[in-house]
């Protein structure tokens, strides 16, 4: 959702950093947009997997934290990864451009978040 540093993922990456995304699926929200739904949708496959799929599909190489917290969900979250090269090639620019929130949106919804 919000992709503002892309940029500097890649250049940590470039320089043999280990990128690490905490949260993968923007604490629940990646599963809610209305946009990744249709995408998953198209694609036939769960939201959740083509979130996390726009995610290893960057030049970055990334370990995802999905959040995961029962079998049913690691099991979906993981095949995300057969998602990854269907997307890469075709419509991940497309899903991503889709998808875009600027940095202020994505912050001040995730602050007004409710925490357990």
């Amino acid at each position: 959702l919000e992709q503002r540093p892309l940029l500097a993922l890649n250049e940590a990456s470039e320089s043999g950093m280990d990128i690490i995304i905490k949260e993968g699926l923007a604490n629940g929200r990646a599963l809610r947009h209305p946009k990744l739904r249709e995408w998953a949708q198209k694609l036939d496959c769960e939201v959740d997997q083509i979130a996390l799929a726009c995610i290893l599909a960057q030049p970055f190489k990334a370990r995802v934290l999905s959040g995961a917290i029962t079998p049913e969900q690691l099991s979906s979250n993981l095949e995300a990864m057969e998602i990854v090269e269907t997307i890469k090639d075709t419509d991940l620019k497309q899903i991503m451009d889709s998808c875009i929130m600027s940095s202020e949106e994505y912050w001040n919804e995730r602050s007004a978040l409710v925490w357990n």
